[in-house]
């Protein structure tokens, strides 16, 4: 950490962003999480520099984690590894020093699209068969599938990181079509009451196997049916669902918290308010989960300033560039106390998954001819730039954003008292700017297309 006097710097830049040539091959950007010279703190002085004002009295939310999905596709990418392999990979992903410094990672409760098996849920049965008291019940096949295994791995590479879940789809059987894919919970209380303790059972299993859940999420993207695991969920059922489960974790001593929603920013308010402004509903809900697929960040204020008790989370979004790093910016300056990306790993033929288009380059590619090989995308730094450097229990701290034509920026302060400031420049000329402080002042200069982190005490 950096002394009383100095501020550490990291730049990272981008390269080619969301571009698939990143399939093709590793290639260089001009900074790779470089660490440069410290910058001195000086007294203020009189500037005509682009100025960030950063104000550590003004605090906002406290921040849980930064981290990514564990789902199928990553682990079959995974165990086609050899151990040695698999162990860089996921230090990678945990160690602070020369990795991601990951502390929040995202597991699904039964399959994704993000799979190379056959869509499946933890209580399958024959068409036709129902199990309203849970006796074929198992998580077998997240045992047979490894997904377990990898999962303790993790945690044993990053024993601070919290874990949270998100199911994709009821059992066929609780559905109005049958089906995994598309369809609605069937009507009444027996089937809510039969998921929740579906669910709470998923959450004993994985903590009978070391893998504690520190929250849920009811229903991914709950307003989309489509022909993957999916399930239309309404807002009330959604509230119905919370207060049966959080009676479910009551009853067995789980501490799981659970979040609504899970799904765009478009739609976030309109879905909220209806659960929210129950009172049992309100009881029942720990934290709000959103997607940034449709809709502004700024939704996440506006639902801050009307249930300020409630911590929000961003928990799936894949981002590339400057552009993306300044997105994340955004979402932290709008209340998000935690960031999820989507897919952890992909291989070089765009492998192994069920979603229905195609998707970007991931932080990390897997070469489908040598499995042992892989590689990080410029993603891998720019995430990194906060990741690393924000720790659990940080609060974001007041600065003013700055301009898309100069730089943008957020700060938070850590548990320790060090600020970090993440300072992006999506121009493609440098950019000086000056720093205030508390009675201080420092100045840099920002490659163009790059990100840096700022540290001082």
């Amino acid at each position: 950490m950096s002394t009383l006097h100095t501020v550490e710097t990291w730049l990272s830049s981008e390269l080619a962003p969301g571009n698939n040539r990143w399939f093709e091959g590793p290639a260089v950007p001009d900074y790779a999480l470089s660490n440069q010279s410290a910058i001195a703190l000086t007294a203020p002085s009189v500037s005509d520099l682009t100025t960030i004002l950063v104000t550590p009295g003004h605090t906002y939310q406290q921040m849980l984690g930064i981290g990514t999905s564990v789902e199928e596709t990553t682990i079959h990418n995974l165990l086609k590894m050899d151990p040695a392999s698999r162990d860089r990979f996921i230090q990678q992903l945990a160690d602070k020093e020369n990795g991601l410094g990951f502390n929040l990672f995202r597991i699904t409760i039964g399959t994704s699209d993000f799979t190379a098996q056959p869509f499946y849920t933890y209580n399958d049965l024959p068409e036709g068969e129902t199990d309203f008291e849970m006796e074929h019940f198992s998580i077998q096949k997240d045992i047979d599938l490894s997904i377990i295994e990898t999962v303790q791995q993790l945690l044993k590479a990053a024993p601070d990181a919290r874990i949270f879940a998100s199911p994709w789809s009821p059992p066929a059987w609780m559905k109005t079509n049958g089906d995994l894919k598309r369809g609605s919970l069937k009507e009444g209380i027996e089937y809510t009451e039969a998921l929740a303790r579906y669910y709470r059972l998923a959450i004993q299993a994985f903590e009978e196997h070391g893998i504690p859940v520190c929250a849920m999420t009811l229903q991914n993207e709950p307003l989309l049916e489509t022909d993957y695991p999916s399930c239309y969920m309404s807002p009330e059922r959604q509230q119905e669902l919370a207060i049966a489960l959080k009676r479910e974790f009551e009853e067995h001593n789980l501490t799981t918290e659970l979040w609504i929603f899970d799904h765009n920013f478009a739609d976030a308010m309109g879905y909220v308010t209806p659960i929210l402004n129950d009172s049992e509903g309100y009881a029942a809900v720990d934290g709000i989960a959103l997607h940034d697929y449709d809709g502004s960040p700024e939704v996440m204020s506006e639902i801050h300033a009307a249930y300020p008790e409630k911590p929000i989370y961003l928990t799936e979004r894949s981002l590339w560039g400057t552009a993306g790093a300044d997105r994340m910016a955004q979402y932290f300056r709008n209340y998000a106390c935690s960031y999820n990306a989507w897919v952890t790993m992909l291989d070089s033929r765009i492998g192994t998954h069920q979603w229905l288009g195609q998707p970007g380059p991931t932080m990390l590619v897997q070469d489908a001819d040598e499995p042992n090989r892989s590689w990080r995308t410029p993603e891998f730094n720019l995430i990194a730039q906060y990741s690393r450097f924000v720790e659990r229990g940080a609060y974001r701290i007041g600065s003013n954003y700055g301009s898309r034509e100069t730089v943008t920026n957020v700060a938070f302060r850590n548990p320790d008292g060090t600020i970090v400031l993440v300072a992006i420049n999506r121009t493609a000329e440098e950019q000086p700017f000056r720093v205030l402080c508390e009675g201080k002042q420092f100045v840099a200069t920002l490659p163009a297309g790059s990100v840096g982190t700022y540290l001082w005490k």
